[in-house]
């Protein structure tokens, strides 16, 4: 990686990767590791000029327009070791990928960089924790999981379920006509003014089998539920809390647009409920870790079946999503819309079904 300040690319490469092999590698839970070492002062020292550069141009000093302060007014009022302090974050952001490189590490996220040793003329040590992409192992017969889970019979929609309904039905309606007016009849002016419905009848046949489906989805939504656990159970993989806090950031962030939707903040929320949003956080723990892990699995088995979302589906979900959401990062986007349907195609294979590959 050429580096951004300091040294020449040549130069800075052999002698990072000199400095590299001297870490220490240390394996941590959790799917973290923990790499130690120290670096040379005369390196460090090279990015002092432009630390210096950066803290002046950020410096607010009185007498001094905004970016306008000399490095040497500001070294004066930060002190040595604050600039030495900039020069070592910025050696970090080049170093940082020949460290991972030199020690084979797949990492993920952004790395816990603490600095041990700091004084002029001495060696700088720091340790650098990273959190690795996990490795993951399916159960050999995933693939024959839904040979042994069946898929449940639905019974179909009732006379009875359809009454239920349409007695609801007909409560939402006087609801909508005013708190005074009279519970309408079921007859089929009723069914006319929900609908095309030509007749009361017609309506209780749709209602039926909507019933039915509804039933018949649940069944499906079962056995899926049962796939899954199965399929978690028989893998192996430690779960890294990078993955478990995204997946908390995610559910709080669908909360907080849940909540609005009732005209409330998720503050609101958390006064009235007496909770704060770390102990919301804590109370979803176990299901963010859960879907962490899925999400893991799902992304090994379609790497192992070179499953692909397909890309008329994600044209099209691009375009709708885009619609509703214009000021929304398109390529975050269309990430998240590929991984919802690849993660389908893989979970369509755990069901028993063909799983669509790409065409080679």
């Amino acid at each position: 990686m050429e580096p951004t300040s300091g040294p020449s690319a040549n130069d800075g490469n052999k002698k990072w990767s000199e400095i590299a092999r001297g870490f220490t590698l240390k394996n941590l839970p959790e799917s973290e590791v923990e790499l130690a070492g120290e670096v040379p002062y005369a390196t460090i020292a090279e990015y002092r000029a432009t630390a210096l550069t950066h803290i002046a141009e950020h410096l607010d000093l009185p007498g001094f327009r905004p970016g306008k302060v000399p490095t040497d007014v500001a070294l004066k009022k930060v002190g040595e070791l604050a600039a030495l302090e900039e020069a070592v974050e910025l050696f970090v952001k080049d170093f940082y990928p020949e460290l991972i490189l030199e020690h084979k590490i797949e990492a993920v996220g952004r790395p816990d960089i603490r600095v041990t040793k700091l004084a002029a003329d001495n060696p700088i040590g720091l340790t650098v924790r990273a959190t690795l992409y996990p490795a993951v192992t399916l159960p050999k017969n995933w693939k024959h999981l839904h040979e042994k889970i069946a898929l449940e019979a639905s019974l179909p929609g009732t006379d009875e379920d359809a009454e239920k309904t349409l007695e609801s039905l007909q409560k939402n309606k006087q609801a909508a006509l005013g708190k005074d007016a009279p519970l309408p009849e079921l007859n089929d002016e009723f069914a006319k003014s929900l609908g095309a419905f030509d007749s009361l009848n017609a309506l209780k046949e749709q209602v039926k089998k909507g019933i039915t489906e509804e039933k018949s989805r649940a069944a499906r939504d079962a056995r899926r539920g049962k796939l899954i656990d199965a399929l978690l159970e028989g893998s192996t993989l430690a779960v890294p809390r990078i993955f478990i806090e995204s997946e908390l950031d995610k559910i709080m962030s669908q909360m907080r647009e849940d909540v609005q939707r009732f005209g409330m903040t998720l503050e609101d929320y958390l006064k009235r409920t007496e909770k704060t949003e770390e102990a919301v956080r804590n109370d979803f723990k176990d299901q963010a870790a859960k879907r962490a892990r899925l999400q893991l699995v799902l992304n090994k088995a379609a790497e192992e079946e070179k499953l692909e979302a397909d890309p008329t589906a994600v044209e099209a979900e691009m375009k709708h999503a885009i619609e509703h959401f214009p000021d929304a990062n398109p390529e975050l986007v269309k990430i998240h819309i590929e991984t919802v349907l690849r993660n389908e195609v893989a979970l369509k294979l755990l069901e028993g079904e063909v799983a669509n590959k790409p065409v080679a």
